[in-house]
């Protein structure tokens, strides 16, 4: 029975053009697509030595495959050295010292690498620039981010890139602002745009052995791209969902999310709970908690409210919110009227009274 079932999976992809599913989710530097303007300008960061960069954006937005890009890009250039979650205080010498082994002498007479004489380590050690790296860094005890500035400032060779969520920013100039008064480049990772979502599907499917959006038709890659607002994750999530369903029919081709949006009505949206905010996307959960303060605002309105600093104009952060305005809107988070030429937006009656019990 399990040998039948695998016949048909290949079966299935073979009939699709495809050798894989191409949207499960990994890490894949290769696939890497959109944010050309973002990823330029870490590539000069980087190539014109500059100490100091901060990577923000929201879950699912494409940080860690930035900085992993980012590491591919330049091994062989450079040391490079990339933490996936920032590092208690009592883990950085072990850190360092796994990657840059004491001399055999050192070792034999048992001279320990200190906390307090690391910086001096490192600067005998490194021979080439080392880029560092620490992914989910507004994790990161306050301690910690204050080690960060002092090991990149002592070190002549040591360039740092921290990585977060957009929360990142305030904890940084609410402790340690020695730290952010350093930072000369900054990123903010927001949505792909259409046509970059567009390109990433084409990515994938390449990769898996297909050409163009097949088995995606126009119309369902729009859809996608409506749906999840143009957050790399989301878009890799519904076309998985969406292959797997197309596969469970025996249907070669996929003309819209229908199956999909019915399978979320049945489970998701009954069984949002008191805590939904805290499943939300960052930027998500920001538009809930500013739309639970105000009855209906404009689109313009609340990307003003968010903050329009780290996008390149105005329009581009209008763009983006309305990208998500979207997704509330199909998850019966938000409810919209038109209002002259445009709509306001507001919470629906299930979200405020969620809000209200918490």
């Amino acid at each position: 029975m399990l040998n039948e079932y695998e016949d048909e999976i290949k079966e299935w992809f073979d009939e699709v053009g495809i050798e894989k599913n191409p949207f499960t989710l990994r890490i894949d530097p290769d696939l890497f697509v959109g944010y050309d303007m973002e990823l330029r300008k870490l590539v000069h960061h980087i190539q014109e030595d500059r100490k100091f960069a901060m990577v923000s954006g929201a879950t699912g937005s494409g940080k860690t495959t930035l900085l992993r890009l980012i590491q591919e890009k330049f091994r062989g250039r450079h040391e490079t050295l990339y933490l996936s979650k920032p590092p208690e205080y009592d883990e950085i010498v072990d850190i360092f010292t796994e990657k840059f082994k004491p001399s055999l002498l050192r070792r034999i007479f048992g001279v320990n690498v200190s906390i307090h004489d690391l910086s001096e380590y490192l600067n005998k050690k490194l021979k080439e620039n080392l880029i560092l790296m620490v992914d989910e860094a507004h994790e990161s005890d306050v301690k910690v981010l204050q080690w960060m500035r002092t090991i990149t400032d002592q070190v002549d060779e040591i360039q740092l890139i921290i990585a977060g969520l957009p929360s990142i920013d305030k904890k940084l100039k609410k402790n340690v602002e020695t730290l952010k008064n350093r930072i000369t480049t900054e990123i903010d990772l927001s949505t792909l745009s259409e046509e970059e979502t567009v390109s990433l599907i084409e990515r994938r499917i390449k990769d898996a052995g297909g050409e163009g959006f097949g088995p995606f038709t126009e119309d369902c890659v729009k859809e996608i791209y409506e749906k999840t607002g143009g957050f790399p994750r989301e878009i890799l999530k519904v076309c998985d969902k969406m292959i797997n369903l197309a596969l469970e029919k025996g249907e070669s081709e996929i003309s819209s999310l229908e199956g999909m949006e019915d399978e979320e009505t049945s489970e998701g949206r009954q069984m949002r709970g008191k805590d939904f905010l805290k499943d939300l996307p960052y930027k998500q959960r920001e538009i809930v908690k500013i739309l639970s303060d105000e009855d209906e605002l404009f689109p313009s309105e609340i990307a003003e409210r968010l903050g329009t600093d780290s996008y390149k104009t105005k329009q581009h952060a209008v763009r983006s919110v309305n990208n998500i305005l979207r997704r509330l809107l199909k998850e019966d988070i938000l409810e919209r009227n038109k209002r002259g030429k445009g709509y306001v937006y507001f919470l629906d009656t299930k979200t405020k009274n969620l809000l209200v019990d918490t």
